[in-house]
């Protein structure tokens, strides 16, 4: 049976973590989009469940973080076992799971599948996208030169009838997110290349009924049975992951016996006891660390998550990465699709994403090694048990790999550091940052959180929930301390300049239901809040309409929230109270930073990329 043709400016393959990210972004920008899976419906049960402190960020600025926080399990105690030669295991470290400061979430864990509920609630909100399930592709055809380029032919099987209904997606752009066996991948020829590693696992997840007395908490325990991780679920559930033998591993590849692994489980821990409860799932797994090294192709099909990178769960990172894949690209997708921003910016996307999975799969490797390597006797080292090298990949988990810390080098989307004052001085063909105005934050990475108080009502306010997922970009103004008058001056010019006649922040629309291109104002001044006064600061920073009234909410004072003294965000960044203006990306990715005269280096790069301006 086949249907008629639909048209839509993007389709996604795979319905999962990653594909449904992208989708997101299609919904929030209003993109017309479809998503594919050959499931019949969202995960169930087990799966990825580890959520990293950066994802729960990208997860807020669409105003699901709450939800999915409110829900998750926080890791915050990380406690290592070894055996003894007496027999038995023997704490050895407890340690932080988690650095805090880098981020206002800690990393937590909740099933794959209720992050999959709250991306679909989401989108469901919306009427430019929608998922089909039980849906596969079955060809595609790509078009040098066509309104909708790419050609998808798909098949979805119909439980109510014996025929699978044939039908044809015509989209502008395609984006595979469906697995490591990735369909898409395969039929643009491109392949993972790497390694299979001689690690085998088993994993679970129950209601665990033990005597153990650190089952609440994230565990590495090596044993003289074997290695063993517990991740302490949502609710009451805990999963646990448990090295096997090869031939074991091969066995229960053939008929998958739970029992088996709660039996080597249960052997591993001795003396404590343990029987799993309400066993919800299980699988086994061999480690494979693998990559494909093109991330797309005519820059029309791209692909994203676990299509481009496998590797262990060791470390939870699977989910995270493939999440912020998408949350790198869905932004670009939408400012082209819509005519906001020219094609040559979807490139950026390997670029940008290639080094992060190259990190990844080191990482991976090393967290692995770390895992599975021996220790010396817990008794003899105490607490110091836990190895050097293990040790650091751990604190690296929690920093770089956890996506906090990523960093983006200069592209179009990312402007150059000025490497010395006479080069500023020539006059660059292209802008480069002034990085010193901001000494510790790092362009091209994330824009770090910092508190401050709302101008006009002295509420604290998390900064890094301006930067709301919605396609736009943020000019933010450090004004510094206006009151000094010299200073106030400068701001001042600064808000003249943005709403002259042929400024490029003049020709956005304020008013505009479509966000996707448009640009933001805040101001952030560390001047005391009772010396300043709202209605005096420029209008770009308090912007009016008839019936709304005046935005109150683009003005911040950097001030202790319990007196008059400075607060700590211009410290936190290493501004001065000269202050400076930092150009924050729609991903929330720093692209410029420059002083409050530097305007017309902004509009430069703004229109290397941007079209209709």
């Amino acid at each position: 049976m086949t249907r008629d043709t639909l048209n839509v400016d993007v389709v996604i393959v795979g319905a999962g973590p990653a594909g449904l990210m992208a989708g997101t972004w299609m919904a929030q920008t209003g993109v017309t989009a479809i998503i594919i899976d050959q499931k019949p419906h969202r995960t169930q049960s087990g799966h990825a469940d580890g959520i990293e402190s950066r994802t729960f960020e990208i997860l807020d600025s669409f105003g699901v973080g709450d939800n999915v926080w409110k829900n998750a399990n926080p890791t915050i105690d990380l406690s290592i076992w070894n055996h003894q030669k007496s027999g038995g295991i023997k704490r050895g470290d407890l340690l932080n799971n988690c650095n805090p400061g880098l981020s206002r979430f800690q990393e937590a864990t909740l099933g794959q599948g209720q992050i999959e509920q709250n991306f679909l609630d989401f989108i469901d909100s919306f009427e430019s996208v929608s998922v089909k399930w039980n849906t596969c592709p079955t060809n595609l055809t790509i078009f040098e030169s066509s309104e909708y380029p790419v050609q998808l032919m798909i098949q979805t099987r119909n439980s109510g009838m014996k025929e699978h209904i044939n039908s044809t997606i015509r989209a502008k752009y395609l984006v595979g997110c469906d697995g490591a066996h990735s369909w898409v991948r395969d039929t643009l020829g491109l392949s993972l290349e790497g390694d299979r590693m001689n690690e085998h696992w088993g994993v679970f997840d129950s209601i665990p009924l033990t005597d153990f007395p650190d089952i609440r908490k994230r565990c590495i325990i090596k044993a003289n049975a074997g290695h063993l991780m517990i991740i302490p679920r949502e609710k009451r559930l805990v999963r646990c992951y448990v090295q096997l033998l090869p031939e074991v591993a091969a066995a229960l590849k053939v008929k998958l016996d739970p029992e088996t692994l709660v039996n080597i489980v249960r052997e591993i821990l001795s003396p404590f006891s343990f029987e799993a409860s309400s066993l919800e799932w299980a699988s086994i797994y061999s480690v494979a660390q693998k990559l494909c090294p093109r991330f797309s192709k005519y820059n029309r099909v791209f692909l994203a998550g676990d299509a481009i990178h496998t590797h262990s769960p060791k470390a939870g990172q699977g989910m995270n990465v493939s999440i912020q894949d998408t949350y790198n690209l869905g932004w670009k997708l939408a400012s082209v699709i819509k005519g906001k921003a020219r094609p040559m910016i979807l490139r950026t996307y390997q670029e940008e994403r290639l080094l992060i999975a190259m990190r990844l799969l080191a990482f991976d490797k090393r967290m692995v090694e770390g895992i599975c390597g021996k220790e010396s006797d817990s008794s003899m080292k105490g607490l110091t048990s836990i190895s050097d090298s293990l040790r650091n990949t751990l604190q690296e988990e929690n920093t770089s790999s956890s996506g906090l810390t990523a960093r983006y080098g200069p592209s179009c989307l990312v402007t150059p550091a000025c490497e010395s004052e006479r080069r500023r001085l020539a006059g660059p063909l292209l802008p480069h940052s002034r990085a010193e105005l901001a000494g510790n934050m790092a362009i091209g990475v994330r824009f770090n959180n910092a508190q401050v108080l709302l101008q006009c009502d002295s509420k604290p306010y998390n900064l890094q929930q301006v930067l709301r997922s919605t396609g736009e970009w943020r000019l933010l103004v450090f004004g510094g301390d206006i009151s000094n008058s010299a200073q106030m001056k400068r701001v001042q010019q600064l808000g003249l300049k943005l709403v002259e006649e042929g400024s490029i922040f003049c020709k956005t629309d304020p008013n505009s239901a479509d966000r996707v291109g448009e640009i933001e104002a805040f101001l952030i001044h560390c001047a005391p809040r009772k010396d300043v006064e709202f209605m005096k600061l420029p209008e770009v920073f308090r912007p009016f309409d008839e019936t709304m009234g005046y935005d109150y909410w683009r003005v911040f004072a950097d001030n202790d929230p319990y007196g008059e003294g400075r607060g700590n965000a211009h410290r936190l960044y290493g501004i001065g109270t000269e202050g400076c203006v930092v150009l924050v990306r729609p991903d929330q990715h720093v692209a410029f930073i420059g002083a409050l005269e530097d305007l017309s280096a902004i509009e430069l790069f703004l229109l290397n990329i941007m079209t209709g301006l």
